[in-house]
């Protein structure tokens, strides 16, 4: 076990803050930011899950399409990270990452991120410009790692992960912070499904 969560994705550990009325991350100097909730008007406007992932991935909602990803991405939004953790009371990456796989997918994916990334079951690629929905994007957030954090690309450039100071949520490809640190992405092989 000690093995496992030595090997678990991770990011240095930083603090950050919620508004717990809107759940909006507010910066606090950390390097890596989210992106941030959309305005709570626009949200009460949102009548649907499309209508509300439509307003954070910054696309017309005729566009978020698989329902079922973005409910389980509703349910464990917001959830804390916690290393080695896989509960709603704090997950990490590559355990958001199997979870995420498992439930909407039914994909069995190894435990880690580096374990996710190095097996045969995804065919590896660097270009971002190919991503699509559900190819895993990997980064190197941990000098001694070759990857050490693991999210899914959903479209327009976002992903969702569960970082060290922001728990689960949507981040952009083109923040600096995940520019500099991003290594491949992965797709996974067609009859994957298990």
């Amino acid at each position: 076990m000690a093995t496992l969560l030595l090997s678990a994705c991770s990011t240095p550990k930083k603090t950050s803050t919620v508004a717990e009325d809107s759940k909006i991350y507010v910066d606090d100097g950390t390097t890596q930011p989210a992106v941030a909730a959309p305005p709570k008007e626009e949200m009460k406007k949102a009548n649907s899950l499309q209508e509300k992932y439509a307003l954070y991935l910054k696309t017309p909602a005729s566009t978020v399409t698989n329902l079922v990803l973005y409910r389980f991405i509703d349910q464990w939004l917001f959830t804390p990270y916690l290393w080695g953790g896989t509960t709603k009371k704090g997950i990490d990456c590559s355990a958001f990452m199997q979870r995420l796989l498992s439930d909407v997918y039914q994909i069995r994916v190894p435990r880690t991120s580096f374990e996710q990334f190095g097996t045969g079951w995804i065919d590896r690629f660097a270009s971002t410009k190919a991503l699509s929905e559900g190819d895993l994007v990997f980064f190197k957030t941990m000098d001694d790692k070759i990857v050490s954090h693991v999210g899914m690309y959903l479209s327009n450039r976002m992903f969702i992960n569960a970082s060290s100071s922001k728990g689960v949520s949507i981040a952009c490809m083109d923040d600096p912070y995940w520019k500099k640190r991003f290594v491949a992405a992965g797709r996974i092989k067609p009859g994957r499904h298990e």
